[in-house]
């Protein structure tokens, strides 16, 4: 009996599935509505670009009131702190390295194990270490080796 309950409830669950992939695939089919779709589609159209004027003019209206109270005259600082930053982040964390080849910033793992691969390619790239250790291979002066050359990288403007 819990076999066929599965099996019913494997193959709904199969069909809800195929119905949300397929669904919308069956409208088109008809020809009918590919003909109605066209003459709906100009109207929503023509009135979506006259929504979007008043909402800007709306929206600056409440900016234009409220510089003549000091409460807004605290909102451009915060304005202005926000994209100071959005510009700070271009300078990265102490403890991060940027890859200069695909521009992603990434956090210096307190363990080789956990380091990227683009991080070891670099810390050999660089001639900081001999080759990319294995795991097996890691040992406590290999270890402080890499530790030490995870700060050169670190150091290296090419990285930052």
């Amino acid at each position: 009996m819990a076999e066929l309950l599965f099996i019913a409830t494997t193959v709904f669950v199969a069909y809800v599935v195929y119905t949300a992939i397929n669904g919308g695939k069956d409208q088109p089919e008809d020809a009918s509505q590919p003909s109605a779709t066209p003459e709906s589609t100009p109207e929503p159209a023509a009135t979506t670009p006259d929504t979007p004027p008043p909402t800007k003019p709306e929206a600056a209206k409440p900016v234009a009131a409220k510089p003549s109270g000091k409460p807004a005259e605290t909102k451009p600082k915060a304005a202005k702190a926000a994209t100071a930053k959005k510009t700070k982040p271009e300078s990265i964390a102490a403890d991060s390295v940027k890859n200069p080849k695909t521009g992603e910033i990434a956090k210096l793992p307190p363990n080789y194990s956990f380091a990227k691969r683009w991080i070891k390619e670099a810390l050999v790239e660089e001639g900081l270490v001999d080759k990319i250790y294995k795991n097996s291979e890691l040992n406590d002066d290999t270890n402080a080796k890499i530790q030490t050359a995870l700060n050169a990288l670190k150091a290296m403007k090419k990285y930052q």
